[in-house]
């Protein structure tokens, strides 16, 4: 009987736990996990199941795990969002599969991302022609993402700056000059990239979202 009820104890302890250390890790959908975050949920699991199963293991034998893993993901998160090299290490970085219409094979041939994979995503979005894509873009989640042409209001899908950061990557690979950026910045009375949460491509030019603010502030 002591055994059984033990066990329940268990249960009931690392049920709450392991929503504390979830909550304690952010909010994030099942399909929005990244392959870091896939690893850590499945070793939780399996220190939960090593738990239940060891009727003499001390609760903090598995405690003290958990809460490793938690703050390891957090301080993960943290460099992930400070880090652009790094980010683009642990969870990989979004893939431009069509741009304005037209296919990118070379990069369908390195994600190994074949066509009717493609033609299946696209035509569940009740897109019949190719040519109505502005960009389609194989998420690191590995989720298609699909904008319409006639819905896109950005030429560029990716942040030029974000939290006060250059992405050199993304400027690189959309062939921005920086010079522009900051001068267009300037232009809408922003004096350092420190201050910027979020810079924008759009139809409009280059669009800015201060950091504290809500407010858009496209170009002059």
């Amino acid at each position: 009987m002591t055994e059984f009820l033990n066990l329940i104890f268990k249960c009931i302890f690392f049920y709450f736990m392991i929503i504390f250390a979830l909550r304690l890790m952010g909010k994030r959908e099942v399909g929005e996990l990244s392959v870091f975050d896939i690893v850590i949920y499945l070793v939780m699991s399996e220190l939960l199941a090593l738990s239940l199963t060891e009727n003499q293991g001390s609760i903090l034998r598995t405690l003290i795990p958990l809460v490793t893993l938690a703050l390891l993901q957090i301080l993960v998160a943290y460099i992930n969002m400070r880090f652009e090299s790094i980010r683009t290490l642990l969870d990989g970085k979004p893939t431009i599969l069509i741009q304005n219409g037209l296919i990118d094979q070379k990069a369908m041939k390195k994600e190994r991302y074949n066509l009717d994979d493609l033609m299946m995503q696209i035509r569940e979005c009740d897109i019949g022609s190719i040519s109505e894509i502005a960009f389609a873009i194989l998420e690191t989640n590995g989720k298609l993402t699909i904008m319409k042409k006639k819905d896109c209001k950005v030429k560029y899908p990716f942040p030029l700056i974000q939290d006060g950061i250059l992405q050199k990557t993304n400027i690189q690979d959309g062939c921005f000059d920086v010079e522009d950026i900051l001068k267009s910045m300037h232009q809408n009375g922003i004096e350092k990239v420190e201050d910027v949460f979020i810079c924008l491509y759009t139809n409009q030019g280059y669009s800015f979202i201060r950091k504290n603010s809500l407010e858009l502030e496209g170009t002059l």
